[in-house]
């Protein structure tokens, strides 16, 4: 039995090729190896690798230049007027892009203005221009007849007056004009967005760009009247130094517009349900200017003097007050540091005779 067990084991352990033994690689011989280096490729052939060592020059020119270790359409499509093109072009690039984006800093240069246009510089607006504002849609919030902005911001502007459209009772329509131009005082805009100023409480803000100083705010004539003029005034204030904070013209658009929807939704509240025009409504009322130089600057001017002597008044009551402490201060300042000396009279003792062993000397001087 135990030789059985020994044959058995020694069955076990040596290694058989069904039980998955590795089966050893081919060797070939030194005439297989000459032959397979005989045959081989050159060294700058292509699909050899690794390649040979290229130099710095050499990868410069091989950035620069067509790519040759690779198959190209150059062969096949080397004419203009073939479907393909082999390689993609700078000017390629506007069947991608919108052509808006790609030649708004062509198109119209980039322009900051610092100083305001001379008075003899600026042209009223042209009859087409006025005719294809009134054309405009009622739900056309802002109204840019001459494309004086790129696509983007006119879409940045347009959905700004469409959410502020859809919250407030009193609408807010812009209608840009260029910096050279101007609308003159005898100019009806009643009709402006088809007539829906006129239908709803809307206000309409004339904005040239770069120049926000001359900017012109209407009003429905129902909410001019209802409203203080001295808030008006300080509406067209306050969004003036706004829109200053910034010198592109498209920021400074933005920010007057902002300011002033926020301005109308504190007027709507003011007002509450008054807002409507008291009078009949099928009778359209025209639009009424907001003239802070005439309207708010008498009341502006009357209050703001009281203010101004108040101010004055209290300046020097406190100023006074404030010299009196110093000096007080000082003062007693001055007390502490100071060296007192006493100066004691001389006064002239006469003789004190009488007393044991003074010999005629001792004397006494009382303060």
């Amino acid at each position: 039995m135990l030789c059985a067990l020994s044959l058995n084991a020694l069955a076990e352990m040596q290694p058989s090729a069904e039980s998955g033994e590795p089966l050893p690689l081919p060797r070939w011989s030194k005439e297989e190896l000459q032959a397979f280096r005989d045959n081989m490729p050159g060294v700058n052939a292509t699909g050899v690798l690794p390649p040979e060592p290229i130099s710095q020059a050499d990868i410069n020119e091989l950035l620069l230049g067509p790519v040759t270790g690779g198959p190209r359409l150059d062969g096949h499509f080397n004419s203009q007027d073939s479907l393909l093109s082999p390689r993609l072009q700078p000017e390629g690039m506007r069947f991608f892009l919108p052509e808006s984006v790609l030649s708004a800093h062509e198109s119209r240069p980039i322009t900051q203005k610092n100083e305001p246009t001379p008075l003899s510089f600026l042209h009223e607006v042209t009859p087409e221009f006025l005719a294809s504002a009134r054309q405009a849609l009622p739900g056309e919030y802002f109204i840019d007849p001459d494309l004086l902005l790129s696509e983007m911001h006119r879409e940045d502007m347009t959905r700004f007056l469409e959410f502020h459209a859809r919250d407030a009772r009193i609408k807010l329509y812009v209608l840009a004009i260029s910096h050279d131009r101007r609308i003159t005082d005898g100019t009806s805009l009643d009709a402006v967005a088809s007539g829906a100023l006129l239908k709803n409480d809307s206000c309409l803000l004339v904005f040239p760009l770069g120049e926000p100083w001359r900017a012109r705010l209407f009003l429905s004539k129902g909410i001019h009247d209802q409203t203080s003029a001295v808030f008006l005034g300080e509406t067209i204030q306050a969004c003036l130094r706004e829109s200053l904070h910034s010198s592109d013209e498209h920021d400074q658009l933005k920010r007057y517009a902002v300011h002033l929807s926020t301005r109308l939704f504190w007027l709507q509240k003011a007002l509450g349900g008054a807002a409507a025009s008291p009078q009949d409504k099928s009778k359209p009322s025209a639009l009424a200017e907001v003239l802070a130089e005439k309207s708010a600057g008498t009341n502006l001017m009357n209050a703001s003097t009281a203010d101004h002597v108040i101010w004055a008044v209290s300046t020097l009551l406190i100023l006074s007050l404030a010299v009196a402490f110093v000096r007080w201060l000082r003062h007693r300042h001055q007390t502490r540091l100071r060296d007192r000396v006493w100066i004691l009279a001389e006064n002239e003792t006469l003789p004190r005779l009488g007393g044991a062993f003074t010999g005629g000397g001792g004397g006494m001087i009382q303060y």
